[in-house]
């Protein structure tokens, strides 16, 4: 169960000498509140979506929002509100996808260099992920190398999901025959994307 949702936070109060509650006309008695909501997720806050305020008079207790207040009120609001700065925390969330993206990204383009290496220079009992022409994946064992090829022994299981290739990667389920592939194709197949991983 996700929980998500928002949160306003306090951001800053003024009272004002000079304005008269509408409700009570009392001079001097409004206080004027600056509040930032954002946006959460398992409240852990991802980013801001703007600002709000309230006015509260301390003589009659009396609540405005910001559409229902009186003009000398909601100038008294919006000079609050642009000096007023939110605090970074609310930023949090974002903070932590764009880590986790950037994070994600420098390890794919670790694996495909350590791929890369391993294609280039292929040892005995390396595994090859790849895709099958029916749209399946299965996997290729190097039993052993010559100086321009390897000779690889084929899964005999095929799976539908790409994620769950790692399930017949088993030792009893490679075949007793196999046959070579050139150095050069197999560059090839991987810069495809025909070998799409490499296990050693």
């Amino acid at each position: 169960m996700i929980i998500y949702g928002t949160k306003a936070v306090h951001l800053k109060s003024e009272q004002s000498k000079t304005i008269t509650c509408p409700n009570c006309e009392t001079v001097g008695s409004v206080i004027v509140r600056v509040y930032r909501r954002h946006a959460h997720i398992f409240w852990i806050p991802l980013f801001p979506i703007g600002k709000k305020g309230v006015s509260q008079c301390q003589h009659c207790k009396n609540v405005l929002k910001t559409k229902e207040m009186p003009e000398p009120i909601k100038n008294a609001y919006h000079a609050l509100k642009k000096e007023t700065k939110g605090p970074i925390w609310q930023f949090t969330g974002l903070a932590i996808i764009t880590a986790l993206v950037i994070w994600g990204i420098y390890a794919e383009w670790k694996r495909k260099k350590l791929d890369m290496e391993y294609i280039s220079a292929p040892r005995k009992g390396d595994v090859y992920e790849y895709k099958v022409d029916s749209g399946s994946y299965s996997t290729l064992k190097v039993l052993r190398l010559s100086n321009d090829s390897v000779f690889v022994s084929q899964n005999e299981y095929q799976i539908s999901k790409k994620s769950g290739i790692h399930t017949i990667d088993k030792p009893e389920n490679y075949s007793a025959s196999m046959y070579g592939i050139s150095k050069s194709e197999l560059a090839q197949m991987y810069d495809s994307g025909a070998i799409f991983d490499v296990n050693r």
